[in-house]
């Protein structure tokens, strides 16, 4: 009897929304790490790499808030980087307090290649689904995402609009 409530407790048809989505965004994080340990990066570094893409030489802290993460987890995240030859941080020439990324040619030469690991990470995770389906996910997607951002602190809440990879570094558009 026991083991049968093990394996419904397992089973994701018994889970609510609400775990079901974790355990999504858990799994995702697990696909996520694999594609860029792949190619040589750490999980949440791939992100970096494509903000500084679009943006490159902006604060450290601006990339904290668009990561709705601790400045001293991207410090610490920042240095692993450096060290490793995929960024360099400069004070900026005006202001030294503001600590300015920026991509090295390493990382310029992995675009390419990180921009198509993340296409395949979006058919992994879409794949099943029609466009139109996707679409209206997104749809829900989009709403517990501005509801959830709503009940985090307002010091933390205002992402620059540019907080992530861009549509088209996942469609095969330039980036």
């Amino acid at each position: 009897m026991e083991v049968d409530k093990l394996h419904r407790v397992g089973d994701p048809n018994q889970l609510s929304l609400g775990q079901l989505l974790m355990q999504v965004c858990r799994l995702t994080g697990e696909r996520l790490r694999f594609h860029m340990e792949a190619i040589g990066l750490h999980r949440g570094q791939g992100f970096v790499l494509f903000c500084l893409r679009h943006h490159d030489g902006i604060p450290q802290s601006e990339i904290a808030r668009a990561r709705h993460i601790r400045p001293a987890s991207v410090s610490n995240m920042l240095k692993r980087m450096e060290r490793d030859g995929w960024i360099e941080r400069r004070r900026d020439e005006e202001d030294e307090r503001i600590v300015r990324v920026y991509l090295t040619d390493k990382a310029r030469a992995l675009h390419d290649e990180a921009r198509a690991r993340f296409r395949t990470l979006e058919e992994e995770i879409t794949g099943t689904l029609a466009p139109a389906d996707q679409a209206a996910f997104k749809e829900h997607l989009l709403e517990i995402h501005r509801r959830l951002l709503e009940l985090v602190p307002e010091g933390r809440r205002n992402a620059p609009p540019w907080g992530g990879p861009k549509p088209e570094d996942n469609e095969g558009g330039e980036g």
